[in-house]
């Protein structure tokens, strides 16, 4: 193929050619022909030596797996096995366009011998999650005048996992350390009195209670028999309904509604696992695109996480289908919490929640309203708040009616932007580990 400069040389020769024969000027005839002809004759013999058979193209990288707004170190070897040399050839390594290159060079222009090898290394910052490919590498070999070249993919793309952020988990673990979060940790625990090994009280003592738990000394002093209680500590199960239709990513890239509920399922899925609950997750749309059901297993963050990445905007909220399929797997009485805009018709949803306390379940809905999703984080005060829903009249006022249907079910919805979605999750969370809801 003619590069660039090969182009300008062709051009050239026909201007040349042109004026020369306008101005009857044998000198720009000859030149002209010179250039074309030169340009042809060399098209052929640069065809028959462009052979990229000989190099070979290997890509490392330090992690196939990294959260958004980690950095990923990729290392490019070429290797020249031929007998013979290439006087120039360039090595291109493609990377995501909404990828950061933070150092180096996803390039290199170089000669190499036979036998020998270059090496070039880049680091890129991954910004949002999802599923991205490194790759592929393109081989570029141009002749020394530099009027032609050839082009040959040599190594395949590499598939890389970006979880979604872990900053927020960092955030409140650090404040957690300072002790600004006051009773979060720690404090509160779901306890029951029972058969446990924390010491709650007395009681009077009533026929039938076992006489190794008679208190002698407090009996002595309240001249009753009193009894020993102790409270036995309770582990909540809750799952997460990420609802990943098409409205859900509404918004800014890095702001849409279904950022916001990602975020918030991971962090509520490492409190729920810091705590020895059973935490699950769901990810629907019109269909069921990953569950993960409740469970403590050491892998069990990075399959939510993995489950989580994968999710992309796009379908309808099939509430009745996602209940089913998650019922089925969910035998224990669980606290289903809904991550959902509400903006699909509200039959399908009273269908699902019906069937969901039908079966002893608890849920809540924490609802983002679009309006606040459509402005960068931290330009929507109170007052651009009410604002928003002024505008969004018609769409609040339908959400009031749909709360007010599933308040007959004892099902709460929260309306919350991103300033306070996940502030939302966090004291969700608690509420229910102190009311001791869902219990197992």
């Amino acid at each position: 193929m003619i590069t660039q400069r090969g182009f300008l040389v062709l051009f050239s020769g026909v201007l040349l050619l042109t004026s020369g024969f306008s101005f009857v000027n044998f000198y720009l005839v000859l030149l002209g022909v010179y250039l074309i002809v030169g340009l042809v004759v060399t098209l052929p013999l640069f065809a028959l030596t462009a052979n990229l058979a000989g190099i070979e193209v290997d890509r490392q990288i330090d992690r196939i797996k990294v959260f958004s707004g980690d950095f990923l170190r990729i290392r490019v070897t070429i290797r020249n096995i031929s007998r013979r040399h290439f006087d120039f050839i360039e090595v291109h390594d493609q990377f995501p366009e909404t990828w950061i290159l933070a150092i180096g060079e996803n390039f290199i222009a170089s000669r190499i011998e036979p036998g020998d090898s270059i090496t070039f290394s880049y680091i890129l910052q991954a910004r949002m999650r999802g599923k991205y490919y490194i790759g592929p590498t393109e081989v570029i070999m141009r002749d020394r005048l530099g009027f032609h070249y050839y082009k040959r993919t040599l190594k395949s793309h590499t598939e890389v996992l970006v979880y979604p952020t872990w900053k927020d988990v960092r955030r409140m673990e650090a404040l957690g350390k300072q002790r600004q979060l006051g009773l979060m940790f720690g404090a509160h625990r779901t306890k029951t009195v029972g058969m446990g090994t924390d010491f709650a009280g007395f009681r009077e003592y009533v026929p039938g209670d076992e006489f190794r738990l008679i208190d002698w000394k407090a009996s002595a002093k309240s001249r009753d028999m009193q009894v020993k209680q102790w409270e036995q500590e309770k582990n909540i199960q809750i799952i997460c309904m990420v609802d990943s239709s098409g409205s859900m990513g509404n918004g800014y890239p890095e702001n849409t509604k279904l950022e916001y509920a990602i975020r918030a399922a991971v962090l509520l899925t490492h409190m729920g696992l810091e705590r020895k609950d059973l935490v699950g997750t769901c990810v629907f749309s019109d269909i069921v695109h990953g569950m993960i059901p409740p469970g403590t297993r050491p892998n069990h963050m990075y399959d939510v996480l993995e489950v989580l990445a994968a999710a992309e905007p796009g379908g309808w909220s099939d509430y009745e289908t996602a209940i089913d399929h998650v019922i089925r797997k969910a035998k224990k009485r669980s606290l289903f919490i809904w991550l959902t805009d509400l903006e699909e018709s509200p039959a399908p949803l009273l269908n699902a929640m019906k069937t969901l306390v039908a079966n002893g379940h608890k849920a809540m809905v924490i609802s983002p309203f679009g309006p606040w999703f459509e402005a960068p984080v931290g330009q929507f005060g109170p007052v651009e708040k009410v604002l928003a829903e002024a505008v969004s009249e018609e769409l609040w006022e339908r959400r009031n009616k749909i709360a007010r249907a599933l308040a007959r079910f004892g099902i709460e919805v929260i309306n919350v932007g991103p300033e306070d979605f996940l502030p939302t999750i966090m004291k969700t969370y608690n509420q229910a580990k102190q009311k001791g809801v869902a219990m197992y």
